[in-house]
């Protein structure tokens, strides 16, 4: 999805949001074209300092990326950091994950592709030639930001992203009036990740499913059908999938496993035993049996 911009009936590039197919974390991304050769970076507030110049060795893109993993760990690729909220499926707390201040809206770039029914513009009134600050919060799905505000709630998860205008504009060192700003707190709710992101997993597939023990998804375009499990395993099991439909079968090289995953997670495709053509169609399974050898 990309969040887009309006104002004075024009179009600007603003922010992408995409969420993983694998566990629905986020990764949002600001756009921007072209490519940075330096930063200026410092703590605001009560441990201030002075600004650091830092030349690149090449140049870097201007977009920014921020992942939002639903065990709760956000990471900022832009400076190499990480906070930890709480995990996305137990969210209680908001908390205000980035902040962005840019010179002036007609300053960021014109979106000039196709619109697409997914993407969304955040119609905005205020003057496209002043300098204006956004917050980006991730609170449960109740919670209203302060201001105006764009919101992307989650629904069974039970969180959502909230992108709001602030109120008092993101503070600014007179250096840097003209320069577009981002902020990335320097701590967050907790000092240590509080989910294993393999139960985090397993969290995000029972809240949008409902579903209290093992998950069956059908096949997705490619063939692949995802098996998660109803709870995590000691190790990356063995497994014996028998199907109704004697002339299919599933092979140890049509099973992928991710290390990050595999303890509570199988994606497999099925074939015709006599062509070897990949079935892409809902299939008869008549079980799944999982050995993970205690």
């Amino acid at each position: 999805m990309r969040i887009l911009i309006g104002c004075k009936s024009k179009i600007y590039s603003f922010v992408n949001v995409e969420a993983v197919d694998r566990d629905g974390s986020l990764i949002l991304t600001i756009r921007r074209k072209g490519d940075s050769t330096y930063r200026m970076s410092g703590m605001t507030g009560s441990e201030k300092n002075a600004l650091v110049h830092e030349d690149f060795g090449r140049p870097r893109p201007k977009d920014k990326r921020i992942t939002i993993h639903q065990s709760g760990r956000v990471n900022f690729k832009e400076n190499k950091s990480t906070i930890y909220i709480e995990p996305l499926t137990q969210t209680n707390t908001a908390f205000r994950v980035y902040q962005y201040r840019i010179p002036s809206i007609q300053k960021l770039d014109v979106f000039a592709k196709t619109k697409r029914d997914e993407d969304v513009i955040f119609e905005m009134d205020e003057p496209d030639d002043r300098p204006i600050s956004f917050s980006f919060f991730i609170g449960p799905s109740q919670f209203t930001a302060p201001g105006r505000a764009f919101k992307l709630d989650s629904g069974q998860q039970g969180y959502a992203l909230s992108i709001a205008i602030d109120t008092g504009i993101m503070e600014a060192p007179p250096q840097c009036e003209d320069h577009f700003i981002t902020g990335t707190p320097l701590r967050g709710i907790f000092e240590t990740q509080q989910m294993p992101e393999d139960e985090a997993l397993l969290a995000y597939h029972r809240a949008v499913t409902g579903a209290k023990g093992a998950i069956l998804y059908a096949p997705n375009g490619e063939g692949d059908f995802k098996f998660i499990f109803a709870v995590p395993m000691r190790i990356a099991p063995k497994f014996v999938i028998e199907l109704v439909e004697a002339d299919l079968h599933v092979t140890e090289q049509d099973v992928q496993r991710e290390a990050r995953s595999e303890k509570v997670m199988l994606r497999f495709k099925i074939r015709e035993q006599a062509t070897g053509k990949l079935v892409k169609r809902p299939v008869a399974i008549r079980s799944i049996v999982l050995d993970a050898e205690l």
